[in-house]
This record gives C-alpha cells, structure tokens and sequence, in this order.
C-alpha cells in the first residue's frame, strides 16, 4: 500500500506541474486503476496496442529520430484496418467512413455515401503504393508491404469499371462525379442528382491523371489505357461543362438538366474567383487552365479574377484563407507550388503561424473543418485566428487532419518533427484513438470526441506523410509540355500579392505546451479481442 501512496503523491504532483489541468473526474479514475494495477495486479487491464500515443511524449518528437520512427510505425500500422475497409469490396467505390460505437470504437455501420474529394484521396494513395512508397505500402498491405502495388492495382481496377459504368448511366454528368450512393455502382444523391460540386472534382481530376501515368510508369498498359480514356473525356468536355459562358469563369457549382441524357444542358452563374480560386479552388481551376483547351486570352481572363491577399498575421506573413481551415491547403498535397520558392516560404510560414497560434492560446490542436466531437453535426467554421475572412465558431476543438500541413512540410524528418508532435499531442485525447485508428475530432476540454472515422481525416495525414504527391504532379505536367506554364502562372499569382516587401517569418515552429486534457471516459475494449501492449503510464503526459 505503501507502493501505492508514493505512486499517487508522484502523479498528483505530474498532474499539477502540467498544463492544461486534468479535470477531476478523470483524474479520480486514473487514480483508482492505478491502485487497482498496484495493490492487484488481477485487476491491473493493460492498454490495447491501438491507444500507443502514451507510450510517447513530445520530447521524444524534439530528439530521439528513434522514439520518432518508432511511433510512425505505430500510426502507420493502425491505420491499415481503415485503408482496407474504406471503400465497397466490390466496387471500389469509396465511404465517407464509418459511424463507430461510443463504446467501444468499433465499427458500426459504413457511411455509404461519398463524393469526389474523397476519391481522390483514395486515388492518391493508390498511386503511391503503385510507386513503391514505403510509408503507404505499410497502410496498403501491412502483412507484406511488397504486396502493395498489386493491392492498389487491384483497386483501382474496381474503381475504373464503376467510373465507367457510371459515365454509362448518367451521361449527363459527363463523367464528372457529384456526391453519390457508394454501392455496387454509383448514384448520385440527395441534392447532387442533378449537381455537380466543382471544388471536389478539381481535386479528383488531378488524382486521375496521376493514377493514369503510374499504371503507365508500372508497366500496367491496359488498365492505364482505361484511364486515359476516362481522362481524355472529362478534358473533351470541359468548356461545355465547367466554363460559364457569359464570364468565361471556372462555375464553381453545375446545375444539369437531365442527367440521363447525353444530351444534357448545363448552368450555373457562380464562378471561383477571389479568395474560393487561391486555395480550395485552384485545383478546379489549373485543371481546367491547362487541360481545358482555352486559348491564352481565355486563360487570362480566369485568372484576372483571381488573386491572393497578403496578410500581416501577428506572428508573420500569409495568405488570407476563407476559414484558416487546414483543408484549404489540399493543393499542396499536390500540386508542385513548392518548386517556386515564394510559395514554399509562405507554406512554411502558415505552418509557423499554426503552431504558434495553437502555443500561445494552450490549444491541445489545431481546429479545422470537421465532425462536431461533441454533437451530431459538422463544423465548418473552425481554422486559425487571423488569417481567414469568415468568422470562427469551432476554435474549442480539434482534429487530427489538422496536422497535415505540417506532416507535409516534416515529411521524411524523424528528428524536430513538429508535425509528429501536434499530432501525437492530439492523439492522446480521450477517444482520439480507437480500434480504427486516429479519432475524428476532439474537445478542447477533453469532453468527448466523435464517434465516426472519415477519409478526409485519416487519408490527408498519410498523403502528407509520405511527402504528398508535387514531385508525381511535376513530372506529369512535364511530360505534357504544362509544367513552364504552371510555373509561369503560379510565380504571377505569388508576384501579385507578395513581391513588394519580404516576407515577415517566426523564427521557429512551436511545439504542444501540454497535453490534451482527458475529462471523458476512454473506449471500453476486451483483452481477448484486442492487441494489447502495455499498461498505460503513470501520466498521459504529452510534454
């Protein structure tokens, strides 16, 4: 018993040198599985290997590439069981993810709808497999990462019968994807059977083209050929579709007469312009720009309407986002902006400003457009202080996404890695892991976390882990003759808004100042049905 006291006085003392306080409740349980593990060791239930975020601290992210490489492994491992259940055995088709027990964490039912964002998430992530890449082929086939090519080939053969079939179905939609029941084939849904969200599809477009030229790459002829003729399709029919006549603009939304029909009439008088066209709708628009067959003056003109604003933030120079929401930075998991030096500054700088944000403010994260943790709905106005035009709500949460700027600018450093550590700090909320991996989001109080798993959280972080795809996306563009004209066009729009005076840069990132509170209760699991590792420590301290 004497054991159990000097155990107690060592963690009451943990627990009020840290930051931020550790709610009672939840400190009275620690407590009592403490003595429990002590004075019974019967009673003593070790840790499933799915919560490894305590077996870490923050320092370990700061100077041990070893501890580093080790969680890696960890969140690359756990993750693999959502990579295989992501999308319909048959159809290759994408969920949107899974609703998951408040209990337990396991999956309870697949969110059978999904849309084009999230399969280019799926695409990108096949494409790298087909590369080789080592991280992915651990998500891919965590059995035998050599297997992954073959696995990701294999999806994607799924994937290209149901875009095809599709395109069959539903020519009006000319093969461009709306929202859509994710079944044995693809129905368009709710309001979308008759719309088409153009944002998605940019950011689906660009993974097209990419999956087009690695099965080439790889020596996949036919299936490669499959796609080319997909792609060649949707760029055929680009200026009908996607260009509003009047304006000559990129529509931002597409209205469709009759989607039965290939002889379908298209509308929509929105267009992407000002800020819509610098970060969310710039995949849409370069897509569009370079592979959309418009003469030059065309070109221009979309781009006349477009331009990013300078922003002195309080810790340095950025760009004005609508929200500061991570997701406003998907393009950069693509697109090769970070070959032209300005725009590889600004993205480091943003990243600064998070960290050092989400530090001054105790933050345990970064908010970010996502799942509500505490109630049944989505948040969309949650980003970062200062740097968006739209007013913020969310800012008392968290998501693991948003680190994925971050693990981006990180990628391939074990040691300093402070992508690693904001997202490990995240990770030790209570529920934010599972059974199924990272959880979706959490509260700054450590309430709760929601009970549902998407691919737009987890399928970003592996992207950026693995580097993202700008070089893939650089030699594509190079090899159809659009890579100068990328370069030209981006080193304008950076030219507008930043050439006048040097950019002002924190001098370094920021790491977690604490760990994220725990206030709620953890996942139930089952010793004989989980894999479990280690006994929890003495403190889930993240410092």
């Amino acid at each position: 018993m004497t054991n159990c006291i000097d155990r107690l006085d060592s963690l009451l003392r943990t627990l009020c040198s840290n930051r931020p306080k550790i709610p009672i409740p939840y400190t009275l349980g620690l407590i009592v599985a403490l003595c429990a593990q002590t004075v019974s060791p019967a009673l003593a239930t070790p840790y499933p290997s799915w919560r490894f975020a305590w077996n870490y601290k923050t320092r370990d992210f700061q100077q041990d590439p070893q501890k580093s490489a080790q969680f890696l492994d960890d969140y690359l491992l756990h993750e693999a069981r959502f990579f295989a259940q992501a999308r319909h055995r048959e159809s290759g088709l994408t969920f949107d993810g899974w609703n998951l027990d408040a209990e337990s964490g396991q999956p309870s039912s697949a969110r059978i709808f999904s849309a084009a964002s999230k399969e280019c998430l799926d695409l990108a992530l096949c494409v790298k497999a087909l590369y080789g890449d080592p991280l992915i082929g651990k998500v891919v086939s965590p059995d035998d990462p050599a297997k992954a090519p073959e696995i990701a080939a294999d999806i994607l053969g799924k994937k290209l019968r149901s875009y095809q079939a599709y395109q069959k179905n539903y020519p009006g939609f000319a093969g461009y994807v709306s929202w859509f029941h994710s079944g044995r084939e693809m129905k368009p849904i709710g309001q979308w059977k008759q719309a088409l969200p153009t944002l998605d599809m940019g950011e689906m477009a660009w993974s097209l083209l990419l999956v087009e030229k690695a099965l080439r790459d790889t020596g996949r002829e036919e299936l490669s050929q499959g796609y080319r003729a997909y792609n060649d399709h949707l760029q055929q029919r680009v200026q009908e579709v996607l260009i509003e006549p009047k304006s000559g603009g990129v529509r931002g939304h597409v209205e469709i007469s009759d989607p039965k029909s290939a002889s379908a009439t298209y509308s929509g008088a929105g267009i992407t312009t000002g800020e819509h066209g610098v970060h969310e709708g710039q995949m849409i628009v370069s897509y569009v720009t370079l592979f959309g067959g418009l003469e030059p003056t065309a070109r221009d003109r979309i781009w006349d309407d477009i331009q990013m604003e300078r922003v002195e933030h309080r810790y340095g120079t950025t760009w004005k986002g609508y929200w500061g929401s991570p997701h406003e930075e998907w393009a950069h998991l693509f697109l090769p902006y970070h070959d032209i030096d300005g725009f590889k500054a600004l993205f480091r700088i943003r990243e600064k400003i998070r960290s050092q944000n989400a530090a001054d403010r105790n933050y345990p994260g970064f908010a970010a457009s996502a799942h509500h943790p505490l109630e049944d709905k989505y948040m969309s106005a949650a980003g970062v202080e200062g740097v968006g035009s739209q007013k913020l709500e969310y800012q008392n949460t968290y998501t693991p996404y948003g680190a994925f700027p971050m693990l981006l600018q990180f990628a391939g450093e074990l040691e300093g890695n402070v992508g690693l550590a904001w997202l490990h700090n995240m990770l030790t909320g209570p529920k934010l892991q599972g059974p199924m991996g990272a959880g979706e989001s959490g509260d700054n109080l450590g309430r709760g976390a929601a009970p549902v798993k998407t691919i737009d959280v987890s399928f970003t972080n592996l992207l950026a882990l693995s580097g993202g795809l700008q070089k893939e996306t650089a030699e594509l563009l190079k090899e159809r003759g659009k890579y100068d004209q990328f370069i030209a066009r981006m080193t304008s729009e950076y030219n507008e808004a930043f050439s006048g005076a040097p950019l002002r840069e924190p001098s370094d990132f920021a790491y977690p100042t604490g760990p994220a509170p725990a206030g709620s209760r953890e996942y139930l699991f089952s010793p004989t049905t989980d894999h479990n590792r280690s006994p929890r420590p003495q403190s889930p301290n993240g410092s």
